[in-house]
């Protein structure tokens, strides 16, 4: 996918600590230095605020807990952050731990984990280093002393320290390690300009990866044939949520850790950061320079809408990573052939998942006549010659399901929430502004989904781009629009969520008061945190994690590393 030159591979340095990635797996190397992707995960949190504990001490362990007799001290001689580069090895980096012993320069790596149990070899490439210490370890430290070695600092050796069994690790520099730093700052060099390698097949380390989620091996894999069932590497669900303020006159500001809401009762409420995954304001809402400026640096998005429902504007932090999966993506969405059969497929799934949520809801036999038609209507579509067909074939089926959708509308106290087809811009009885107020909210989600992989949300390959118009989300969001919003409206009537007194209706417009739009937000979100079970690999995810999934395999297919992208349904 990188389209880096020849000319910039042969220029290019690579990080110390990139090596200890590449050796580890070639797959994260690339997705962390080459796409410019990192997530936190609690093991590489707590390495860093250890890092900064002993950076700031000056010092290998604690007094507590070093094996060594005393802490070892900063020498007042050398730099405490070196930093050294060779464009003959290809590598650079910084030292964070110096001691001078007997004349001699020793580096020194702290790792937050376990020493291994010493026995067998790792395997590097063509080489094999003893077991010591870990493999990649074992290479991030002879790039250290190499550094050093070529700068004129007399090296023989160096250590790691490994903080949970408290072993102290001396690895000696020898022909055997320096060949195996040089092959892996050859390879990387060589896979800067390369598309990403294949991930790595039923592996442990991907367990504990913190990029596991982004990487996708096991699911990876088993779209390409090489696996039946892959493992569910992370959480179903998110563990935090997207904070709606609705109330005009609402202020934001930051409180340490937590955001303070105040309304017009002066009242403050605090969140804390770490629970929100994006801010939806409704209107009038006003948000301080340093709660934007910290929302942006964690990754929370804000979307700015009217109180309407109308998008008006996002702030996000800039679209700084996977420049060339963008440039993938607009490749692929200037081929109208490729665009073609995207939108197929997206056409497809949309009609399939309309029938499910007939089939659903109308189980008496009265549906029979319209399942048939979208069955039709389905199998037109994958054959669909251009896009002008399909979206006639599009455009009959939404008539044919919209049409049947008013019938499983249920009365209720003798009142019933009725709709005469699909009407918006603007919606003309109550189910249609529930249905317009609730696409809203999905194309926000779809939007950060992109967003975050790192994809262009504006430039799409089945809706028209139209500067504002974010026609990526439109495009990916078009099969999930009966599963969510659909279902989510037909609960929230059927169960007498709403009536009548919730809207404001006028001649050709209806819109939702503020309390049932509240009431609309929190169902919403309930049916997105609810879990579903993926038809491809058989494990249950939210269906916001869903949305962030289908981004991801989208960007793979506009990469090239897998030949389709078939959007979810459900049975």
């Amino acid at each position: 996918m990188a389209d880096l030159t020849s000319e910039s591979a042969d220029l290019y340095l690579t990080p110390l600590r990139a090596l200890n990635e590449f050796t580890y797996c070639p797959r994260l190397f690339h997705l962390m230095y080459v796409q410019g992707i990192f997530e936190e995960s609690r093991d590489t949190v707590e390495g860093r605020l250890d890092h900064k504990k002993r950076q700031s001490r000056g010092q290998i362990g604690s007094k507590d807990n070093d094996p060594m007799e005393k802490p070892v001290p900063w020498r007042s001689d050398l730099v405490r952050e070196l930093v050294l580069s060779s464009e003959s090895i290809g590598i650079t980096g910084k030292f964070d731990v110096l001691v001078s012993e007997n004349g001699e320069v020793v580096p020194v790596e702290i790792k937050h984990g376990p020493a291994p149990d010493g026995s067998g070899k790792f395997i590097v490439g063509p080489y094999s280093l003893k077991a010591e210490a870990w493999g990649n370890d074992q290479v991030q430290l002879g790039g250290q002393i190499a550094l050093l070695r070529e700068a004129g600092h007399p090296c023989e050796r160096g250590r790691l320290y490994y903080r949970q069994t408290h072993t102290l690790v001396e690895i000696v520099w020898n022909e055997e390690l320096a060949n195996a730093v040089e092959w892996v700052a050859r390879e990387t060099r060589a896979l800067i300009s390369s598309p990403m390698p294949e991930p790595l097949s039923n592996s442990n380390k991907c367990i504990r990866c913190s990029l596991n989620y982004v990487c996708l091996p096991d699911e990876t894999l088993c779209l390409k044939g090489g696996l039946d069932e892959p493992r569910q590497l992370f959480p179903g669900r998110q563990d935090c949520g997207v904070l709606h303020l609705t109330t005009p006159g609402t202020t934001v500001g930051k409180s340490g850790e937590a955001i303070r809401i105040a309304g017009r009762d002066a009242k403050n409420t605090l969140i804390p950061m770490k629970d929100v995954s994006h801010v939806c304001c409704w209107g009038n809402i006003q948000i301080s320079t340093q709660t934007l400026l910290e929302l942006a640096d964690r990754g929370v998005g804000i979307t700015w809408l009217t109180g309407g429902g109308w998008l008006r504007a996002t702030t996000t932090a800039p679209l700084e990573k996977n420049v060339y999966l963008r440039r993938a993506q607009y490749r692929v969405c200037d081929n109208p052939q490729i665009c073609l059969q995207l939108a197929r497929w997206i056409v497809e799934a949309k009609i399939e998942n309309q029938r499910v949520i007939l089939r659903r809801n109308r189980k008496d036999g009265r549906m029979q006549k319209t399942l048939r038609v979208l069955q039709s209507c389905r199998e037109q579509a994958a054959k669909s010659e251009s896009p002008d067909a399909l979206r006639g074939t599009e455009g009959y089926a939404s008539k044919a399901y919209w049409g049947a959708f008013a019938s499983l509308l249920q009365h209720r106290d003798g009142r019933c929430l009725g709709m005469e087809g699909r009407t918006r811009r603007p919606p003309k009885d109550p189910v249609n502004a529930l249905l317009s107020y609730g696409y809203t909210m999905l194309l926000r989600d779809f939007m950060t989904a992109l967003h975050g992989v790192g994809l262009d949300p504006m430039y799409g390959f089945y809706h028209a781009v139209v500067p504002g118009r974010p026609a990526l989300a439109l495009d990916l969001m078009e099969s999930f629009r009966p599963l969510v919003v659909d279902s989510a409206v037909l609960r929230s009537v059927n169960e007498g969520s709403f009536s009548t007194d919730d809207f404001v209706q006028a001649e050709g417009f209806c819109g939702m008061k503020p309390h049932a739009k509240k009431r609309w937000i929190r169902s919403y979100e309930r049916r997105v945190d609810e879990m579903a079970t993926h038809p491809f690999f058989g494990y249950r995810l939210s269906y916001r994690r869903i949305f962030v999934l289908e981004a991801r395999l989208f960007g793979r297919f506009v990469s090239g590393e897998l030949s389709e992208y078939r959007p979810m349904t459900t049975r």
